[in-house]
């Protein structure tokens, strides 16, 4: 069964601020960045139950190379992604944005 991702436009905005950041970093390491989410929300459209439940429903995926959570909810046939998150500064805003 495929499930259809559904970025949430706050996501959106964590996903921009994240590539513009890292783009300034380095030329080309947003484009990395973006490509491991990429691969991510392939894992989650094939099996998103793959991350365990860390909060009434809400799940995370981790990246690999980059400091980042996932954070996501499966709503029938749907994954809803809430946030895209630098654990390494505030990884509870997740928290905020479960608005279904």
């Amino acid at each position: 069964m495929g499930y259809k991702i559904r970025v949430r436009p706050r996501a959106e905005h964590d996903t921009r601020r994240a590539f513009s950041w890292y783009e300034k970093q380095r030329p080309g390491l947003g484009r990395e960045l973006a490509l491991e989410l990429d691969s991510i929300y392939e894992r989650l459209a094939e099996n998103p139950y793959l991350y365990a439940d860390i909060h009434r429903g809400i799940r995370r995926a981790i990246t690999r190379r980059f400091p980042y959570g996932v954070f996501y909810l499966i709503v029938e046939s749907e994954v809803r992604v809430l946030s895209v998150a630098d654990m390494s500064r505030n990884p509870s805003v997740w928290r905020r944005r479960n608005d279904n």
